[in-house]
C-alpha cells in the first residue's frame, strides 16, 4: 500500500465528529512509512483539513467529493468547477423549500441556515459564510454542494436537464441523515484518486480507499484495496474487497492492522 484515502463522516470520523485517537495515531503510522494518506470527502478542502490539524497531520486531500485535488503542501492537483447556472437554480430551489445547503468553493464555504450554530457563533471560522437566503450571494466559483433534503423530493426534478454536467449522489452522516451531493460530472472520488495517484506516480492498484456510503463506490472501483465500514450501507459493502469494523470503534485503525498483517 502506497497511498490510503478516508471518507470521513461514518469512516474515519467518530461521532464526535472527531478523529478518535487510534485512527489519529494509525494514520500517523502510515505517514511515517512513506504512505501517502488523504481524507476523501464532501467537505471542503479547509473543513477536512482542519480535522486534521488538532493531530498535527498534513494530508494530501481528496475534497469536495473529488472535485478538488491537492497535495500534502496544498498544491492544487485539479478543481472542477459546478456550472454556475446549475449552482442558481439549486440555491433558488434550496431557498423556496428552506433546506440547509452547503456550498464549498476552493478556499471558501457557503452555507444557507436560518440560523447560525453556537459553535460558530462563539467560535467564528474565517472562510465561512453562513446566510439565512442565498438570494444575492456570491454564487461563483464553487465545486461541490450537499444538500439536507431527501433523494427523490418532488423539487429536484426541476434539475432533471442537468443530469450529463452534474453527478448526484448520497452520502450518509453518523447521524443517519442522507445528504444528496452535486458536483460536476467530471469529478468524483474515484476521478480524483486517480488524478492523486498519476500526481505521486502511484499506480491505483497499490492505493487503499476507505469508505461506507453511494458516494464512495467510484473510489473503490479505482483502488486495490476497497475497505466497506460496518456500518456502512449494503451497496459500499457488496462493492469492497474488506469490511473494517464500525467507524465508532476505531473500525478504520483495527482495519489498517488486518491489512499491514497481510
Amino acid at each position: 500500500m502506497r497511498l490510503a484515502a478516508f471518507d470521513l463522516d461514518g469512516t474515519l470520523l467518530n461521532r464526535e465528529n472527531r478523529i478518535g485517537d487510534a485512527n489519529a495515531a494509525a494514520l500517523r503510522a502510515l505517514m511515517a512509512r512513506g504512505v501517502v494518506c488523504a481524507p476523501a470527502t464532501a467537505r471542503g478542502y479547509r473543513a477536512a483539513m482542519r480535522l486534521f490539524a488538532e493531530h498535527g497531520i498534513v494530508p494530501a486531500a481528496i475534497a469536495s467529493g473529488g472535485a478538488d485535488v491537492r497535495l500534502a503542501d496544498g498544491t492544487v492537483v485539479q478543481q472542477v468547477e459546478l456550472p454556475e447556472a446549475f449552482v442558481h437554480a439549486l440555491a433558488a430551489i434550496a431557498d423556496r423549500e428552506r433546506w440547509n445547503i452547503t456550498f464549498a468553493g476552493a478556499e471558501r464555504t457557503l452555507r444557507r441556515q436560518a440560523e447560525i450554530p453556537d459553535w460558530l457563533r462563539d467560535s467564528p471560522r474565517a472562510g465561512i459564510e453562513i446566510v439565512p437566503d442565498l438570494a444575492g450571494a456570491n454564487l461563483s466559483g464553487l465545486l461541490t454542494a450537499l444538500v439536507e433534503a431527501e433523494p427523490g423530493h418532488i423539487a429536484l426534478s426541476a434539475l432533471d436537464g442537468w443530469r450529463g454536467e452534474v453527478a448526484t449522489k448520497t452520502a450518509i452522516t453518523f447521524s443517519g441523515h442522507t445528504l444528496i451531493t452535486f458536483t460536476n460530472a467530471a469529478a468524483d472520488k474515484g476521478t480524483a484518486l486517480k488524478a492523486l495517484c498519476a500526481a505521486l506516480d502511484i499506480d491505483p492498484a497499490e492505493a487503499a480507499a476507505f469508505g461506507d456510503s453511494e458516494v464512495d463506490l467510484p473510489m473503490f472501483a479505482v483502488a486495490g484495496i476497497a475497505v466497506a465500514m460496518e456500518n456502512g450501507t449494503a451497496e459500499a459493502k457488496a462493492a469492497a474487497t474488506h469490511i473494517a469494523p464500525p467507524a465508532d470503534e476505531d473500525g478504520v485503525a483495527r482495519a489498517l492492522r488486518v491489512l499491514s498483517a497481510e
